[in-house]
């Protein structure tokens, strides 16, 4: 275990060193949150690149910006926006009110706007950087909001890997194995929300996917149900 924990380390570190920000992002001429909400429909996945060593190795073994995904939801056609999301972040309430503590860690549904506003606090960044967010649209899809509240009751409250087992769960992904669901890191959360409203096929185990995967929609989308479709990225600011 010492071995893999060394391993790991000294991959996290090259990827902190190799890190740089996409070429030509400048976000002081992107749209706000505020600009754009009204155009974020319910299953949009948000996606984040964080400041983390663990986050800059997600984003350099991936080949993308992000190293973190999560699910935009928006229920009744209501301007709130909130984010079903798997992680470590234990000082928010959850939604659905379905566990003793409404701060706890793992899967919940969150207040999209206060979730984005504190990462940062979160998640203090080593090196003074700071998050960087988008937005991949979910089209071709009528929302069952019954179902997909159905769907986040029922997986609510799902604990958060440890680090070493997450990215051992996601090679067994890669390999069409299936981890199950007794945890879950944030992308395999995505996708098995996806599978379970039918928008995305049971090819692969939700395990197989990466916070990159909801990036790289041109490859994604090949494996999307029906006419479910993501667009591609959209930086934004808060």
């Amino acid at each position: 275990m010492g071995i893999l924990k060394d391993v790991f380390d000294e991959a996290e570190d090259l990827a902190v060193k190799l890190h740089h920000q996409p070429k030509g992002y400048a976000e002081a001429a992107l749209d706000t949150l505020a600009d754009i909400a009204d155009s974020i429909g319910c299953g949009s996945v948000l996606l984040c690149s964080g400041t983390a060593a663990e986050s800059r190795l997600i984003e350099e073994v991936d080949g993308t910006d992000f190293s973190h995904s999560a699910m935009i939801v928006r229920l009744h056609g209501h301007p709130q926006l909130y984010v079903w999301t798997a992680d470590t972040v234990d000082k928010m309430e959850d939604q659905i009110h379905k566990e003793a503590n409404p701060d706890h860690p793992g899967t919940h549904l969150l207040m999209l706007d206060e979730y984005l506003a504190n990462l940062d606090k979160y998640y203090p960044s080593p090196d003074g950087s700071t998050y960087r967010f988008a937005v991949a649209r979910l089209h071709g899809v009528d929302i069952d909001e019954q179902r997909l509240w159905s769907v986040m009751y029922h997986y609510d409250g799902t604990p958060f890997p440890p680090t070493k087992q997450e990215f051992l769960h996601w090679l067994e992904g890669q390999a069409d194995i299936d981890c199950g669901m007794l945890n879950s890191f944030c992308a395999q959360m995505v996708a098995n929300t996806y599978q379970q409203m039918g928008w995305l096929s049971s090819n692969h185990p939700p395990n197989h996917y990466n916070p990159g995967s909801y990036a790289k929609t041109a490859k994604i989308n090949k494996e999307m149900v029906g006419p479910a479709s993501l667009q591609a990225p959209q930086y934004f600011r808060l």
